[in-house]
């Protein structure tokens, strides 16, 4: 590698408060199931609630990082607030706070989920996805690719490019080219803006809006995001823009090469951009279809499941057939069939996440409670109930599952995070309610 010592600097395009009890629907069959383990009782409140001395406002979403860490988007701060399993809050993450644009205008999170590389991906509602990676942050960028030299694998023909062109991306994305040298920078403008939260996505982009004719790239309405759970070039949104063409969808986002980046530890890596990569499943009024999307998980076979707010069921699963020339979604929960497609049982099903035995947690901001289900969509227990089967929070609106079966609830009211755990996991770590 060698050092390109002139060269100007380039802007990196990357881009009800009231107590009520809980009576389970009569025509839902509430036995327990085995993924839970012998002896399941009830779900536990754990103490104590995370609120505004932890740091929340307007806690809209939450994901737990592979190293159970636990990210929060707080929309009202305009930050994603980080804490560790005991409520402390971790160093080397301040710039997660305070988000601002690359016009200086503030970002409020709407959002937050992490894939295995370390990218923590939020959304503000509008067409943007943005990236920040911890890694990065933790071992420090010392280089960045400015320039570099192609070489096509057919013809052996050299081209040499410079990292801030449209083509430069073409050719670092094109298998018949290869980047056989490339032109590295320490400039700290550079390394500052890859190392700082910025933009992964914009629907507005030319060609993303060239890649997604059909619809209004450019006007998208982002409400969830998530990422698979493996090492896949992927990320997916859910859109619930509208507008004449019913534009109700649940799209692919591609990983796009962009740069190339030496870290302190001597390692290369690729910085990547989002491009538009496919709408998995649009408008519909059926089972596995979209309908005013709210909410999107992923589960570790790759099976989608989001909740809706439009017709007319408001949860659905979605499982991917990969095996003709098109990729093809399926429904995997089945009306009449599947309990966990009974609209009575839901008000408003704002959020939805699968744990690692793909356990299914629906959380409801009206109900003001957690409805679980096993992975075949049998209904198995609710949560965010005390004694006497009296409500805990007031407007809980996303929740998320660690490794240990914890369960954590975003309340939007009370600005607050709950945590509960079923009765027979209870350990020395935690505290329960007394």
């Amino acid at each position: 590698m060698k050092k390109y010592n002139l060269f100007q600097y380039f802007l990196l395009l990357i881009s009800i408060s009231c107590v009520e009890r809980f009576i389970v629907p009569e025509s839902i069959d509430s036995q327990d199931t085995n993924q839970f383990g012998a002896g399941d009782t009830t779900f536990l409140q754990i103490k104590p609630v995370w609120g505004s001395a932890y740091g929340f406002d307007d806690p809209e979403d939450i994901s737990i990082a592979q190293d159970g860490r636990i990210f929060v988007a707080d929309k009202g701060n305009n930050s994603i607030i980080v804490l560790n399993q005991n409520g402390d809050r971790p160093q080397g993450f301040q710039a997660l706070l305070d988000l601002k644009d690359s016009m200086g205008e503030n970002i409020s999170p709407i959002d937050v989920d992490i894939d295995k590389k370390m990218n923590i991906f939020f959304i503000d509602g509008s067409q943007r996805i943005f990236i920040w990676n911890q890694y990065w942050n933790d071992v420090n960028i010392d280089q960045v690719s400015i320039g570099g030299t192609f070489t096509h694998n057919q013809t052996n023909i050299d081209t040499v490019l410079m990292a801030e062109t449209d083509v430069w991306q073409t050719f670092l994305n094109d298998s018949e080219w290869s980047l056989t040298s490339t032109q590295m920078s320490n400039d700290a403008r550079i390394i500052d803006s890859l190392l700082a939260p910025h933009l992964f996505y914009d629907g507005d982009n030319d060609m993303n809006k060239f890649l997604d004719m059909f619809y209004q790239s450019g006007l998208s309405d982002f409400t969830a995001i998530t990422a698979p759970s493996d090492q896949e070039n992927m990320i997916y949104v859910s859109d619930s823009y509208g507008g004449t063409n019913n534009q109700y969808r649940i799209v692919k986002i591609d990983f796009y090469r962009s740069l190339l980046l030496e870290l302190s530890t001597g390692e290369y890596v690729w910085a990547y951009t989002g491009r538009f990569g496919g709408n998995i499943k649009g408008y519909g009024t059926g089972a596995g279809t979209v309908n005013r999307p709210l909410s999107l998980d992923v589960d570790y076979e790759g099976n989608l499941y989001y909740t809706q707010s439009g017709d007319y069921f408001p949860v659905h699963m979605i499982i991917p057939n990969f095996s003709g020339d098109f990729d093809v979604y399926t429904s995997g929960f089945q009306p009449e069939a599947d309990d966990i497609m009974d609209a009575d049982l839901f008000f408003n099903a704002t959020d939805i996440a699968v744990d690692d035995d793909r356990n299914i947690y629906i959380v409801d901001n009206i109900n003001a409670d957690i409805t679980v289900f096993d992975s075949y969509g049998n209904y198995f227990k609710k949560a965010g109930y005390g004694s006497d089967s009296v409500k805990i929070m007031q407007e809980p609106v996303a929740v998320a599952i660690d490794q240990n079966g914890v369960v954590y609830a975003c309340d939007r009211m009370n600005g607050s995070i709950y945590r509960f755990t079923l009765s027979n996991n209870l350990n020395e770590d935690i505290k329960p309610e007394d």
